[in-house]
């Protein structure tokens, strides 16, 4: 009985160090941020708002991979279609990224995230998305700009 007790105490002390907070470095922290704010101006429905904060580059790749293949310069080419088509349909509410893993390599940077996405359409109905993305970013002239990147999306299990 005492080992039992004694292995539940253990295990209590242990089971919280796995749900600590990945430590990120300040570089990390920036790139996090960008991308938060990022799906943030998504969420806002105001395309220059959209494009100043995403800074995307005009040959920039996306693929949605339930499309057969990427789109190069897609927000360039989309972005009033997107708002007057996409937007319109639904309340984007709530917007949150959990990163899974940052690397940056000299003026290169990739993130590959969770994205939890909550909308309402028109009639009230509330509906949550989750994606898994990864975003690739470059400096350029002192100020990162989104180069490229893909969604997929996927239930989480958590």
């Amino acid at each position: 009985m005492s080992r039992c007790l004694s292995s539940l105490f253990i295990v209590g002390l242990l089971l919280p160090l796995t749900a600590t907070a990945q430590n990120w470095t300040a570089e990390q922290q920036e790139i996090i941020d960008l991308n938060q704010a990022c799906a943030d101006a998504w969420g806002t429905e105001n395309v220059a708002e959209m494009r100043r904060v995403c800074n995307e580059h005009p040959a920039a790749t996306n693929w949605w991979t339930q499309y057969g293949a990427p789109t190069v310069g897609w927000f360039e080419k989309n972005g009033d279609r997107w708002v007057d088509a996409f937007l319109s349909r639904s309340n984007i509410i709530y917007v949150e990224i959990i990163p899974l893993a940052v690397s940056i390599f000299d003026n290169t940077a990739q993130i590959y995230f969770w994205v939890t996405e909550t909308s309402e359409d028109n009639d009230g109905k509330l509906t949550t998305a989750n994606r898994k993305q990864l975003n690739i970013w470059q400096k350029m002239d002192g100020r990162w700009t989104w180069i490229g990147g893909m969604a997929v999306p996927e239930d989480r299990d958590d």
